[in-house]
């Protein structure tokens, strides 16, 4: 993602001024990622320099410094991801770390926030169920999709839609039939230039043998390319993922610095930047006087293309800040009862509705969210985590956080020696003005890693 992010033509984006393209790369970028440019642009552009230390850290003054500060204080007793109250003094630094997420827990928390009908959701979900751990559709979704009797009948049709839907989902990959597929799917939304697409593409569908022999000499023959470009192609192709459910394994913890942080002033919880994440960059004005003395008839094209790029990479990224703490600053309004009572209190919340109320783009609000995480009193989450579709209850609507949590509640009291079918924790939640089908309780105990009652029963 970094390496193309002062590469930019209107090519990429008709209509986009490249300004708008390159503010848009840094904001979908997550904090590593944009450290990454950040420094790459550091040492490539000569018209960009570290700053010192003590300018790049004014922000810091904003944040809490003294942990006895009632008005910042993070001690005070808070309810963690199940709504228990966590007492002072008793968390641990492991809360503060992303908690690791199986991929198709991850597949599902997208569906939740996607506004499908209740028909087409249920068939994707049931094509994410079906994926291998390494994010492949190798089973018959359909042989299983009649043993669940779907009323009426899942037809053919139907399930490319949804298999098609679940291959637009991150990772980027999953619900692929074929090694070949899963790399297809990567290549139409790489950033590399198309023409080292498009022959990727090629050397994918027609010459597998040949790159197997690593053979580009023949390879450039059948394509009537050089061996140069053939060899930038599969240079692509090997920076793909051929298992991309592998890489959200539920094994592997994530380790995250947090875009935003939630201070606690005055009974009233603001989001601010991270100030170790701000860019500890500045035009270099020596540089940029020796330049500028230059006749403007000697000026090389290129190093007025690298002035143009490193104002833009402050004026961006100062923006790329601005915007995620305006929308965790809206989340946090929004989500406020979440961090007094726990997920029983998450709200229904959409993109949609925060884009309404900051009047920015839906996409910009994606972007915002995606990969940025939050530290809170209450733990680090993603902010995407606070983003559901609204789900029927008796008293008008509810999220998918707050059903897991009653749900949570119900297993925890159960008779061990007789555990709670998934229809009978589906009759359960109705009662309680809760209306959710069998299988979405199903699929809301695997994310919540509780296995079925068969395995609950005590000995």
């Amino acid at each position: 993602m970094s390496n193309v992010l002062f590469s930019l033509t209107t090519q990429a984006s008709i209509g986009l001024s490249p300004r708008l393209q390159h503010a848009i790369q840094l904001l979908q970028l997550s904090s590593i990622e944009f450290e990454q440019a950040l420094q790459n642009a550091l040492t490539s552009n000569p018209f960009l320099e570290e700053s010192e230390a003590d300018e790049a850290d004014e922000g810091e003054a904003a944040l809490p410094t003294d942990a006895n500060d009632a008005t910042c204080s993070y001690e005070a007793p808070y309810p963690d991801r199940d709504g228990r109250v966590i007492e002072r003094g008793t968390r641990d630094i492991a809360d503060w770390l992303a908690e690791p997420e199986d991929f198709r827990a991850h597949l599902h928390a997208q569906l939740d926030a996607a506004p499908l009908h209740p028909r087409d959701r249920a068939i994707a979900g049931l094509v994410i169920e079906t994926l291998d751990d390494d994010g492949y559709l190798r089973d018959d979704v359909m042989a299983v999709a009649q043993q669940l009797h779907f009323d009426p009948p899942l037809d053919a049709a139907e399930l490319d839609v949804a298999i098609a839907l679940v291959q637009k989902l991150d990772p980027v990959g999953v619900g692929a039939r074929d090694v070949c597929e899963c790399l297809q799917l990567q290549l139409r939304v790489s950033d590399a230039p198309t023409s080292d697409r498009e022959l990727a593409s090629t050397i994918l569908d027609h010459y597998l043998e040949l790159l197997g022999r690593r053979d580009f000499a023949a390879i450039g023959r059948r394509t009537d390319r050089d061996e140069f470009a053939v060899a930038r192609a599969c240079k692509l192709l090997r920076r793909l993922d051929p298992r991309p459910g592998h890489r959200h394994s539920a094994a592997t913890a994530q380790y995250v610095v947090p875009d935003v942080i939630v201070v606690n002033r005055d009974g009233r919880l603001q989001a601010l930047s991270n100030p170790a994440l701000r860019p500890r960059a500045q035009l270099n004005r020596h540089y940029i006087e020796l330049f500028r003395g230059q006749r403007r008839s000697a000026r090389h094209p290129a190093m007025t293309q690298q002035l143009q790029e490193a104002r833009w990479l402050l004026k961006n990224a100062e923006q790329r800040f601005a915007t995620i703490e305006r929308v965790a600053n809206e989340v946090l309004r929004r989500q406020a009862a979440f961090f007094v009572h726990g997920d029983l209190a998450m709200r229904p919340m959409t993109l949609r509705e925060i884009a309404d109320e900051l009047s920015l783009h839906e996409s910009t609000i994606s972007r915002a969210t995606s990969n940025k995480y939050i530290a809170t009193p209450a733990g680090l989450f993603e902010l995407k985590y606070f983003f559901s579709r609204e789900l029927p209850s008796r008293s008008g609507s509810c999220s998918p956080a707050s059903i897991r949590a009653v749900l949570r509640e119900i297993i925890d009291a159960e008779d061990q020696t007789q555990p709670l079918s998934d229809v009978r924790l589906a009759d359960l939640l109705r009662q309680q003005g809760i209306r959710v089908a069998r299988r979405t309780v199903s699929k809301y105990r695997s994310m919540m890693r509780v296995p079925p009652a068969d395995l609950r029963r005590a000995q």
